[in-house]
């Protein structure tokens, strides 16, 4: 694998998806990219559907990250899979591999047929023996996870056993010689541990099933609470309150776990007599347990050092500390990217060697394609042309003409099987808009409440004057929405009934992308399913559509949009702005709901504008599209109003009362806080961007209700 520049290591764990990107420069690794994206639930989680589970983060990975035509590696648990080690008898090189074949049909307890298997061996320059280590998984469960990640465009060229990544990505970071003093890595993952072994070029590794979910069951049991809340505790148990008992809960766990590191130093350490074990190295996040790694250490009588950091990678900028703080979970990760770009020492791999011809033949169809259809031009000007102008010449007109007519009847065939076809889609588009109007208002409140999430300035949209003006003016941040539209469509896969929502934004925060993406498509994927919602949020849809647009202010004048001020109208208002706070970057903000029969809220986002303009939706064609005209900006209040259904709905009248009694009309507001058009709004230079974020929203078989149903619903819906 050493002609690849850059790779992927990804590694599905329990808690996480943990993946990072080295590109290669000679014998050297740069990291260039990494992510870690949490599973809603531990995968441990009992009763959980763990497949369904890992789709849902995938598809945060693959909308997060660019991994289309990348080299990918991804692990497989140590439990998951057999490791087995031998020593062979002296014999010739190219003996070795039949000699590896007949012992790996000994030492593995399935049919050869069943399985896929690699090796490596294994050899120091003071020991003369040729030590090899065979590792196997069933076909039958590297196809189940390769099915898994295909159906989001994952197709690992390289498949190896996690513990396998871990030697990798020691060897290299610390840069072990040929002849090394022993290197003993204790990874305690979620539902097993590795003991992983380095020792003068070598590999040894152990498994058993002992990890973190043990320590949750204890305080489980314990304390008699669900395992989530056991799992948030031991999380949290280094600053709890309770550790003292916690400690206690989980005393035998700790010893359970001394017992097995023990027996694997000890068989390993009887097998290599001539390799004392000093060193050792702890990976993985249950190493945050308190007391955990001290407590080992005396009873292993060793020091026990955690892998906090890496020497040869590092990450600089402001992603640093996010680096730093999970880089004891990378190291899985860290270790099948150098084996994608030929830095890691050991080059296992377990993927099916049919789905590497696939991912091969699928890379070179497209010249393939062009070949072929090179050869078919050429052969057709060779030979199929003079042939048939031959055919041509001898033809009869009344055959031509004949063809002619019977092209005209097919012609008009197709245009009235064309009107018919439109006539009843257009039908049955209106028809299922009917059924479904109670989804728009729900499209509408989460639009809504997706920019609000963005935290602009609270302050602007309270009705205290003085508040407003103690903010400074590049302080004041909005975020406008201003245009939403929804198209409807339906998958005839899955008979599948969903809308495109797209919505145009406008805002003058820093951050660019990264700001859109932390909140409006961040609270987007994480409301993605809600019991009562009408439609499922498809976490994978939401994304950025274009590139950024950016529209800079300069010398205190805006650069008018189409339809905006006209330039001497700017000229006035920014010479104004100079001694008043209308320069603001200012926010404004009211987000109404009304409640429909059914319950179900029914609301959008206006504006607050002299003349009473407002938001308009349009459904006609089975479009949905809100425009503002200048209105439906958000503002930094994440309170809703009293008409948007929750279950607070009295209190949050009686506040919208109070506060529509306060002494500050909209003139006061108005010159705190201008609405989107006035060209004063931004101060000299800024810079203001416009985006467009679409996502796609899945109907649920049981979003269309009848009127009757809707008569009799009485409790209001909350999205």
């Amino acid at each position: 694998m050493a002609k690849n520049k850059s790779a992927w290591g990804i590694e599905i764990g329990s808690h996480a998806i943990k993946a990072v990107r080295l590109e290669r420069s000679d014998n050297e690794a740069t990291i260039t990219d990494f992510v870690c994206i949490a599973h809603n639930k531990p995968l441990s989680t009992p009763e959980i559907n763990v497949a369904e589970m890992t789709r849902l983060t995938l598809g945060q990975l693959v909308a997060a990250k660019n991994l289309e035509d990348q080299t990918i590696v991804m692990s497989v648990p140590g439990h998951s899979a057999l490791a087995r080690f031998a020593k062979l008898p002296p014999v010739e090189p190219k003996m070795i591999p039949n000699i590896v074949k007949f012992e790996a049909v000994q030492q593995i307890p399935f049919p050869i047929e069943d399985v896929e298997w690699d090796y490596q061996t294994f050899s120091s320059p003071d020991n003369p023996e040729v030590e090899v280590g065979i590792f196997a998984i069933t076909k039958d469960r590297i196809e189940e996870k390769l099915t898994l990640y295909a159906e989001f465009g994952l197709r690992p060229e390289i498949v190896t056993l996690g513990p396998l990544a871990v030697f990798n990505a020691v060897s290299y970071d610390m840069a072990l010689a040929p002849d090394h003093k022993p290197v003993v890595v204790l990874d305690i993952g979620t539902q097993s541990s590795d003991v992983v072994v380095a020792d003068s070029g070598r590999c040894w590794i152990r498994t058993f099933p002992l990890g973190g979910t043990h320590f949750t069951d204890a305080l489980q049991n314990a304390f008699q609470i669900s395992y989530g809340k056991a799992d948030r505790l031991k999380a949290d148990s280094a600053t709890s309150k309770y550790a003292r008992q916690m400690m206690q809960a989980m005393r035998p766990v700790f010893g359970d776990l001394v017992q097995e590191v023990q027996r694997s130093l000890g068989h390993y350490q009887m097998n290599h007599q001539e390799s004392p074990l000093s060193t050792v190295m702890a990976v993985g996040s249950t190493f945050r347990i308190p007391g955990l790694r001290k407590f080992l250490g005396q009873q292993l009588n060793v020091e026990i050092n955690r892998m906090d950091e890496f020497k040869r990678i590092r990450v600089e900028g402001r992603e640093a500390a996010d680096f730093a703080t999970n880089a004891v979970n990378f190291v899985t990760a860290y270790g099948l990217a150098l084996q994608g770009i030929g830095l890691g020492r050991i080059s296992v791999n377990l993927a099916p060697v049919r789905g590497l011809r696939e991912k091969v033949w699928s890379a070179k169809n497209k010249w393939f394609i062009a070949a072929a259809a090179i050869a078919v031009i050429g052969s057709a000007a060779m030979y199929v042309a003079p042939m048939l102008e031959q055919q041509h010449l001898e033809s009869d007109v009344s055959k031509v003409s004949l063809v002619i007519k019977k092209g005209e009847q097919l012609q008009n065939q197709l245009k009235e099987a064309n009107s018919a076809g439109e006539a009843g889609a257009t039908a049955l588009n209106m028809e299922r808009l009917l059924k479904d109007r109670t989804i728009w208002p729900w499209i509408v409140n989460d639009a809504v409440d997706s920019t609000l999430c963005a935290n602009p300035t609270d302050e602007i949209n309270q009705t205290d004057v003085e508040k407003i003006r103690s903010i400074a003016a590049k302080d004041r941040k909005r975020i406008v929405l201003e245009n939403l539209s929804g198209e409807y469509k339906f998958e005839e896969t899955g008979s599948k009934r969903t809308i495109v929502v797209t919505m145009e934004i406008e805002f003058a925060n820093e951050g660019k992308k990264t700001f859109l993406k932390d909140s409006i498509q961040k609270w987007l994927r994480d409301n993605s399913v809600r019991e009562k919602a009408p439609y499922i949020i498809r976490p994978d849809s939401v994304a950025l559509k274009g590139e950024l647009t950016e529209i800079k202010m300069a010398g205190g004048k805006v650069i008018p949009k189409e339809g905006a001020a006209s330039s001497g109208q700017a000229d006035t208002e920014a010479e104004s702005s100079q001694t008043s706070t209308t320069s603001s970057q200012s926010t404004s903000t009211q987000a109404s709901g009304t409640t429909n029969s059914s319950g179900a809220p029914a609301g959008g986002a206006t504006g607050r504008r002299r003349g009473g303009s407002g938001t308009t939706v349009d459904m006609s064609g089975g479009n949905i599209k809100t425009k503002g005209g200048g209105a439906g900006m958000m503002s930094g209040s994440s309170t809703k109003t009293a008409d948007t259904p929750t279950e607070d709905a009295p209190e949050a009248a009686a506040e919208t009362k109070e506060t529509s009694s306060a002494p500050v009309g909209n003139e006061d507001l108005e010159i705190l806080a201008p609405i989107p058009n006035e060209p004063t709004v931004y101060g000299p230079g800024m810079t203001v961007y416009k985006a467009t974020i679409v996502f796609t929203v899945e109907l649920r078989d049981d979003s269309a209700k009848t009127d009757d149903a809707e008569k009799k619903s009485t409790e209001p819906t909350e999205p």
